[in-house]
Order: structure tokens, then sequence, then C-alpha cells
């Protein structure tokens, strides 16, 4: 029986009657159909790509922008804002003090200058430090040199006071001083010295000093009939203070008791 299904169905295939012709043209309006939803097909894939690309795009810049920091129920918090932060470096230009005259050294007055290397020394020009007046002399110059041995010293400049008993002389170290320095008698020598200022006895006694202060360091000291305290020391001779009217010394000298230097 499976033979006669067979064989109808053979039959029926081939009845000429189930036969489709096909048109002309038919063939090439198939491949260009197939090509126009093939480009279609193309376009809306490229286009939902884009979409999509956009979306996300848009959905991230809100996400990373737009971050809620307020604490208000929904609905009622602010518009959210766009803070920029503006990072300032700040670079300091190293700065080279231009020195003129670089090479010169520091003159006498201690004016500071630049060496040949550039760098700054400074030169201070000290005071000559001021000798004691000492119960034998000041300096190199002694009580009861003779003229020629106080001019060799080298520390005296020759003064002119009018005066035949007493030849005067100021201290060379000591430009400023105009007045008598030394008297020097043509018989007895060095017989007065008046030291500059800043020079002070061995017991610190000097200009400035308060009359307590000197009578503390020469208890014995007396007064003679000018108002001078006197002090007497060996071999005849003397220091003298004379004091101003705030009580402080304002001049003193070391003498001998055969000056005829002054009254």
């Amino acid at each position: 029986m499976g033979m006669d299904i067979d064989d109808e169905l053979r039959r029926l295939f081939a009845d000429e009657r189930l036969d489709v012709p096909v048109r002309p043209g038919a063939t090439d309006a198939v491949v260009t159909g197939a090509g126009r939803r093939r480009k279609r097909r193309i376009a809306v894939t490229a286009a939902g790509g884009a979409l999509t690309l956009a979306v996300l795009v848009a959905g991230g810049v809100a996400f990373s922008g737009l971050t809620r920091t307020s604490s208000s129920p929904p609905g009622q918090e602010g518009m959210p804002t766009l803070s920029t932060t503006v990072s300032t470096t700040t670079t300091q230009v190293p700065t080279s003090a231009v020195v003129p005259g670089a090479g010169s050294a520091s003159d006498a007055a201690g004016t500071t200058k630049p060496t040949s290397a550039g760098k700054l020394t400074t030169s201070v020009s000290k005071a000559p430090t001021v000798p004691e007046l000492r119960p034998a002399g000041f300096g190199k110059v002694r009580i009861g040199m003779s003229v020629a041995e106080a001019e060799a010293t080298g520390e005296l400049v020759a003064v002119d006071l009018g005066s035949a008993e007493c030849r005067a002389y100021t201290f060379k170290a000591y430009p400023d001083r105009d007045s008598l320095g030394v008297g020097i008698s043509p018989v007895d020598g060095v017989v007065a010295i008046f030291p500059p200022k800043g020079a002070r006895t061995p017991e610190g006694i000097g200009i400035g000093s308060t009359e307590a202060e000197m009578l503390a360091a020469y208890p014995a000291a007396t007064t003679n009939l000018h108002g001078y305290r006197i002090v007497k020391l060996d071999g005849g001779k003397v220091y003298s203070f004379g004091f101003g009217q705030g009580k402080s010394v304002v001049e003193f000298s070391l003498y001998t008791d055969k000056q005829m230097c002054f009254g």
C-alpha cells in the first residue's frame, strides 16, 4: 500500500498544471529589492547606534554633574550649580642684586663694598683705644721727659699758647682736641698731662664719673682753693678732678708740683 502512495505522489508532482511560470525580469527585481532592504537595515542600525550613544553621554553628564547635595525633599531643592575649581600655581622668579663696582674693597670709613667674588664684606673702623692716665704718664709720654724725649715719641703736635715757661702740645691721635694736652717745662720736662675724652685712671675714674664714684675710688682726696678734688700720688704728682654742676667729672689731669703751665 505504501508503494501506491508513492506512485500517486509522483504522479501528482509530475502534473504540468502545478508548474509556476517565471515572469521575465523577475530575477533582477528580486535582487534590486534585496539591495534596498539591506541599505535600509544599515541606515536604521547606524541611527539607532548614534541615538544610543547620545543617550549614554547625556546620562553620564547628568549623573556626574548634577549630583544631589541638598537634604531638601524631592521637588524642593534648588537648581544644581556647576562649581569650577581653578588651581593657580605661583612661580617665584629668583632675583639677584646687581652690585655696582664689583671687585672693590671696603673703604676706611666702614662702607660696605663688594669683593671680586661678588660677596659683601663689611669693614668697621674702630676708634683707637684710649690709654689709661697712670701716675707715670699717658701712652708713651711720661712725667719728667725732656722736650726732645717727649717729641721723639711721635705722639705730640706742638701748639702755641704764648707761654715762655710752658711749651704746649696736643696728642696726634686725637686731633679734635685744640686745647692743652701736654705741658713741658724747658727745665723740668713734662709737668702736666690733660688726657683726651675716653681716658680713665686705673681705678676707672674719668670724664662722666660722679663725685661719689671718685670719692669711693680715692677716699683720701682733698679740695684745693679752686674747688678741684686733689689726689696726692708719689713723687710730688697729683690727680686733679674738676666737677660740673651735675656733680660729675668734666676734666681731670695729672701734673707735678713743679708745673708752671696753669695757675
